[in-house]
């Protein structure tokens, strides 16, 4: 092509365009990986279970890490003993009850009783047997901050709000089971039935059962309980 030719600008646009095509080998291997791409998600409601990665650290504050854990896991059985108590419906209405001790399905009617009722008072102990559990490890940890050398230290206020939240806890459990009289009827119910069977014969199920009478008739009873637990610390504020 000589000096003097003269080339129109699509020509020229479509030979640059050809040149996409020109392949230019560089003898040189892809040693490079396909990029891969990364999703990353936040999530703060770990209840610390990565506190055993932060080994470099203070060792108080992964201690005081444990100590969260285990109370949050504390204030989530807390939290389902509540749910069960605020939905619970009296069961003993829609059971049949013996109208005279000459009744001839008079025993058939217990033992229907019993069988209906059991999973409920199950319920029940274990929900006696965790307050009592909740208010020992709650009083453990007001106990150690209560000690002397324990006031020097700094105290996080996650963990002051953590104590904060078992007050409540103890508040709310113990207004449900004053305000749930369907729960004292039912148990009621299943005790006659199970004294007339015979059914807790040895002597630690009639403790066990004396006591989960008595605690849940007694009212206030987890508040008091945990007040006069705290009233036995040594330098306690009450």
């Amino acid at each position: 092509m000589s000096v003097s030719e003269k080339v129109s600008l699509s020509d020229a646009l479509s030979n640059v365009d050809v040149l996409d095509e020109l392949t230019l080998p560089d003898e040189q291997p892809c040693i490079e990986a396909a990029p891969c791409s990364i999703l990353y998600q936040a999530n703060f409601d770990t209840n610390f279970e990565d506190r055993n990665g932060f080994v470099t650290g203070i060792a108080k504050y992964i201690e005081e890490a444990t100590v969260h854990a285990n109370l949050n896991e504390l204030l989530e059985e807390g939290n389902a003993h509540a749910v069960m108590l605020y939905t619970w419906r009296c069961c003993s209405r829609a059971i049949p009850q013996p109208r005279s001790n000459e009744q001839p399905d008079r025993v058939h009617i217990y033992e229907r009783t019993v069988q209906v009722l059991a999973p409920e008072v199950d319920k029940l102990l274990q929900f006696m047997y965790f307050q009592r559990k909740a208010i020992e490890r709650f009083c453990g940890e007001v106990r150690r901050l209560c000690h002397a050398e324990k006031r020097r230290d700094f105290v996080s206020e996650a963990y002051l709000l953590t104590l904060g939240k078992f007050v409540n806890m103890f508040a709310v459990l113990d207004e449900l089971k004053n305000m749930k009289s369907s729960v004292k009827n039912d148990y009621s119910t299943y005790r006659r039935a199970a004294q007339f069977l015979k059914v807790m014969s040895d002597s630690q199920s009639l403790q066990e059962s004396q006591n989960l009478s008595m605690f849940l008739a007694t009212q206030n009873k987890i508040r008091d309980t945990v007040k006069d637990a705290l009233e036995k610390i040594n330098g306690n504020s009450l």
